[in-house]
């Protein structure tokens, strides 16, 4: 009977964790939808907040996926660094990077690639998650692990905000500018404004000030009972949409009952 009424109690509190959840997930979603606070042009890309209830707190941090590299989208040059930060040498980066490229547009293995090349008609085989890449022919299951930090599907921008990218990735970026990079290292300890580091990225064209529609959220809660559970989110927040928010991924990311 003891451990009959255990088991009803930790189905309540997690469908109460849920509940706290998504509570908390619409708070966040409404201040992105409000849009960005009185004397700042742009929404931040990370938004935090918390609400509290009868049932406990929930905490949400939210990043934009402007942030990561879009495994569909992307020029090819981000595709290359992101892979070589993973750990693939130069000429095999290169090499995937270009096959992932054929690939997402839809062009047969083999075929010439450039203005001369054939045009798939509505061919296109995108990648519906990144971890499908642990079964792309080349890439070995260390770099599928090592890339997912770098990649997203659903930012849909062709760029990446340059100056969020960890050191070790801008460092294998082919083509960025050792000027980019000087730039992204001053702002980021304060020796540069957001208007300096804006002009010295303006001719970097794989570079993005766009926000993603799509935000990353991790959503911790607590429960009065002492009961906590986190959870990951990837939703989609669009202002021409009539639903405030879309969930594309929604897990749970651990259990702990004290």
């Amino acid at each position: 009977m003891s451990g009959v009424v255990t088991g009803v109690r930790v189905t309540e509190d997690k469908a109460r964790a849920r509940i706290l959840a998504e509570a908390g997930l619409s708070l966040a979603v409404a201040e992105i939808r409000i849009g960005p606070s009185d004397g700042e042009d742009t929404l931040d890309d990370h938004i935090s907040s918390t609400i509290t209830l009868p049932a406990g707190v929930a905490s949400v941090f939210a990043t934009n996926e402007a942030l990561r590299i879009d495994l569909n989208t992307a020029e090819q040059p981000l595709i290359v660094g992101a892979l070589r930060a993973a750990g693939a040498a130069p000429a095999i980066a290169e090499n995937l990077a270009k096959r992932i490229v054929d690939h997402r547009s839809g062009v047969p293995s083999g075929q010439p690639t450039g203005p001369a090349a054939p045009q798939p008609a509505n061919n296109k085989k995108l990648f519906q998650t990144v971890s499908e890449l642990a079964s792309f022919p080349g890439i070995t299951p260390e770099i599928a692990i090592a890339i997912e930090r770098y990649l997203t599907v659903s930012s849909g921008l062709t760029g990446v905000r340059l100056e969020a990218l960890d050191n070790q990735l801008l460092a294998v970026i082919p083509g960025l500018p050792p000027s980019a990079r000087k730039a992204i290292s001053d702002f980021n300890v304060g020796r540069l404004s957001r208007e300096e580091l804006n002009r010295a990225l303006a001719a970097v064209n794989f570079n993005t000030a766009a926000s993603a529609q799509s935000w990353r959220a991790v959503v911790r809660t607590n429960l009065q009972s002492g009961y906590s559970e986190s959870f990951e989110a990837l939703i989609l927040v669009s202002t021409t949409d009539q639903a405030p928010y879309r969930v594309l991924e929604w897990r749970r990311a651990s259990d702990e009952l004290k």
